[in-house]
């Protein structure tokens, strides 16, 4: 027996899901040249998968519609200064802004007031 786990979030009249299967990164316009990746979501564990790194994480709700991905191994550090300074500043989390169907509008912010990019996880599989 299959026991499903998915992992939600409730914006008003809206109750999104990360529901387990294979999404894609689509980022919005201005940060179209970040690299794409896909991921998979088992339960509250993510894999990327088509990445360069293909880590896994696990998925940790902070609030009502927002979450950090904790990675299960110790990253190295190939952070640009720039990227270090930004995320002295706070941990890096998402914030799902809407949804519709099988796609999850996000912000990733490095704190309240700094994004970082934004875009959807649009499910593939």
């Amino acid at each position: 027996m299959i026991i499903g786990i998915s992992f939600g979030f409730k914006l008003a009249e809206n109750d999104c899901k990360f529901e387990n299967g294979k999404y894609k990164v689509v980022y919005d316009k201005m940060f179209s040249e970040y690299p794409s990746f896909e991921f998979e979501v088992n339960g509250q564990n993510l894999k990327e998968i088509n990445s360069k790194s293909n880590r896994n994480y696990k998925i940790e709700k902070i609030g009502e519609n927002s979450f950090q991905l904790k990675p299960f191994e110790k990253q190295r550090d190939s952070l640009t200064e720039f990227q270090k300074k930004l995320t002295s500043h706070g941990e890096a989390y998402y914030e799902i802004t809407d949804c519709k169907k099988d796609t999850l509008e996000f912000i990733m912010r490095v704190n309240l007031h700094v994004i970082s990019h934004s875009g959807k996880f649009v499910r593939i599989d």
